[in-house]
């Protein structure tokens, strides 16, 4: 069904639909954080300098099946650069149809890192079984943060 699916970088132009998706992705119960417009305002201003954070519209043909947010880094235990899988939104019509497969086709093909890295839920199965179909383990590893301003 969702076959020439594409990453397209999003730009100032179409904020307000990134937005749309941003709040049903935090709304649907994947995450624990909860974002302020205000936090999301001040994000997009990330995305639009390009530097760090890579934020793409998942599409196919003219649709928008959905986002993801990528943030690029580097790790000694990664022996370069990583890029973070910040956030993976489909659209619930175009779930378990294949495109989540298609975005990490399209991811793992860069030049830019040689790792990635991602967080789930812990019950979050769907997401789960995807990405370890995909061959994505466990790192072990407790993810910790304290917010500072």
């Amino acid at each position: 069904m969702f076959e020439n699916v594409v990453l397209e970088k999003i730009t100032a132009d179409k904020k307000l639909l990134y937005f749309e998706m941003s709040k049903d992705f935090y709304a649907s119960g994947v995450t624990n954080s909860v974002i302020t417009n205000e936090g999301r305002e001040k994000f997009f201003k990330e995305i639009e300098l390009g530097e760090i954070v890579k934020a793409y519209f998942i599409k196919c043909e003219s649709e928008i099946l959905g986002y993801c947010v990528c943030c690029l880094s580097a790790s000694q235990e990664a022996c370069g650069r990583v890029m973070w899988l910040d956030e993976l939104y489909i659209k619930p019509h175009c779930r378990g149809k294949g495109v989540g497969k298609k975005v990490f086709a399209a991811l793992e093909k860069s030049d830019e890192y040689d790792f990635i890295r991602l967080e789930v839920e812990k019950d979050n199965d769907r997401a789960l079984k995807l990405y370890t179909s995909l061959g994505y383990k466990d790192a072990n590893y407790l993810s910790l943060y304290k917010k500072i301003n």
